[in-house]
C-alpha cells in the first residue's frame, strides 16, 4: 500500500517541510542552550567577545541548512596591547685619565 502525501502550497511535500522545521528547531534549540550555558559562566566584561563568538557559531550552523548561506562574521576586535618600553639601560660613566689607575666600582643609590 502506498501513501500519497499532499503537496504543500509551495510544491514541497508535507513530510519534507516537517523535517526541515524539525531540523531548524533543533538547531535553534542547540544554539539557545549553548548561549545560556556560556553566558552564565562568562564574566560581564567578556560579553562582547562571547556574543561575537556565538555569532560565529550561528553563522557556521546557517551553512548546514539547505537554504542558508554562511556569511563571514566580523573579526574579533583586537585588544589594545600597551607596548612595554624596553628597560632603560643604566648609563655608564667612563673616566679617562692619562695615568693608569685601578678600576673602581661604586654602587649606585637606587
Amino acid at each position: 500500500m502506498m501513501i500519497a502525501f499532499a503537496p504543500a502550497a509551495a510544491g514541497v511535500p508535507v513530510w519534507l517541510a516537517v523535517c526541515a522545521l524539525v531540523a531548524l528547531f533543533c538547531m535553534i534549540t542547540l544554539v539557545g542552550v549553548f548561549a545560556v550555558l556560556i553566558l552564565r559562566r562568562a564574566d560581564e566584561r567578556d560579553f562582547p567577545q562571547v556574543l561575537l563568538g556565538l555569532s560565529h557559531v550561528i553563522s557556521a550552523l546557517c551553512g548546514m541548512l539547505p537554504w542558508g548561506k554562511p556569511t563571514p562574521p566580523p573579526a574579533l576586535p583586537e585588544q589594545a596591547v600597551a607596548m612595554a618600553e624596553p628597560p632603560h639601560p643604566i648609563p655608564s660613566v667612563v673616566l679617562v685619565r692619562t695615568e693608569p689607575a685601578a678600576p673602581v666600582v661604586l654602587p649606585r643609590e637606587q
